[in-house]
């Protein structure tokens, strides 16, 4: 490696062979041999032909061409560079910023650990480690998480990547709750998208238990609260299926929406005209998309219901047979007190029950009475 202090070197660097460094079977990249250390030349298999042809070679196989050439800027010149990334067809502005930022911070990471695993060079590993916070930062969590997915390190192999991911989601979290900025949170939930993997299923866990009630109301883990303005969680089996049948409803909407253009345009190149089975079919769409509307619009109606009902279910609910009875979260002055009836149903229950547990720890006591048998009806 080529000496970047201040003092003039004797001989120049650049007058000794070239070397043809290989990465990941990919290249050469090409660099004086002089600016070789023998710590490369040990970790990588190094090639050195002495016979007709002068030239040399390194093979760093485990090292991508990116890296590489970040590597070879630093041997030459002392600083860290990476390349751009290769456009692929005209994109969106805000797009090609957020993918040359994602591709930088990969970048980053797989030099940071290039430099630790394959190749001892400290100070460029420290250049990475500034690299790494200063372009994450550009990214918001879904491309962070994204691309540390893509890269799919060993966290116990490197504790400092943890250790910087962690701060992040630490950091979102406090200022999520300290500035209740949940506007942030809903626009981070909605670049996040559908999760397609178990990292992104977490995070969007995460967010949601802090978005705004608006957001959280379209998700099929909320519902409405029995008594009063607010949401609580839905219980499992319900969600899961609410899930199921939003997305069928959103793909069947969006499988109907393209159909509707398509038969749109070919009516105006008809001049408005349609044939009958078009018209009909048109119809037939037309109407679903109606029904669907309808439908969205009643679950509205019911979560109203929810809301100003004092009687489980709310009238006009289907409710799983399995799912509890909701627990009011009201103040106590806001809870209905109960009938005379109800209030010496509830005292022979308490009674009951006592003398039931009173005997069960009893000694001598018959465990197995059928007297004092409950039977669930799972």
């Amino acid at each position: 490696m080529v000496d970047h202090s201040d003092a003039e070197p004797k001989r120049s660097p650049y007058a000794s062979d070239p070397c043809a460094v290989y990465f990941s079977e990919m290249g050469p990249l090409y660099i004086p041999c002089s600016l070789l250390s023998e710590e490369m030349k040990e970790a990588a298999d190094f090639r050195d032909d002495d016979s007709s042809h002068p030239l040399t070679e390194l093979w760093l196989d485990d090292i991508t061409l990116d890296v590489g050439h970040v590597i070879i800027h630093y041997l030459v010149t002392g600083t860290y560079q990476c390349l751009q990334q290769q456009e692929e067809g005209k994109k969106e502005e805000d797009d090609d910023d957020e993918k040359d930022f994602s591709a930088e911070f990969a970048t980053a990471i797989r030099v940071y650990v290039a430099t630790g695993d394959s190749l001892p060079l400290p100070a460029l590993r420290e250049m990475a480690r500034e690299e790494i916070v200063r372009v994450g930062e550009w990214l918001s969590l879904p491309d962070l998480i994204k691309v540390m997915e893509e890269a799919a390190l060993s966290f116990k192999a490197y504790p400092g990547i943890a250790t910087y991911v962690e701060s992040r989601l630490l950091s979102y979290s406090q200022f999520a709750a300290k500035n209740s900025v949940k506007a942030h949170v809903d626009k981070t939930l909605a670049a996040l998208g559908a999760p397609d993997t178990l990292s992104q299923v977490i995070l969007r866990s995460v967010l949601l238990s802090k978005a705004s009630e608006d957001r959280q109301q379209e998700e099929p883990t909320y519902q409405p609260a029995w008594g009063y303005t607010g949401l609580e969680l839905r219980p499992t089996k319900r969600a899961m299926e609410r899930a199921e049948m939003i997305s069928l409803r959103n793909a069947e909407a969006a499988s109907d929406e393209r159909e509707i253009r398509q038969l749109q345009k070919i009516k105006v190149r008809n001049y408005g005209k349609l044939s009958i089975n078009d018209q009909q079919r048109l119809r037939a769409l037309e109407d679903n998309a109606e029904k669907r509307a309808e439908e969205v619009a009643s679950e509205g109606e019911q979560n109203a219901q929810r809301w100003n009902a004092c009687e489980w279910p709310a009238p006009g609910e289907d409710v799983d047979p399995y799912e509890p009875a909701p627990v009011f979260s009201r103040a106590s002055s806001e809870v209905p007190e109960p009938k005379d009836s109800e209030r010496q149903e509830q005292g022979d229950i308490l009674t009951y029950e006592d003398r039931r547990l009173t005997a069960q720890f009893t000694p001598g006591s018959s465990q197995g009475s059928s007297e004092d048998e409950v039977v669930y009806g799972w």
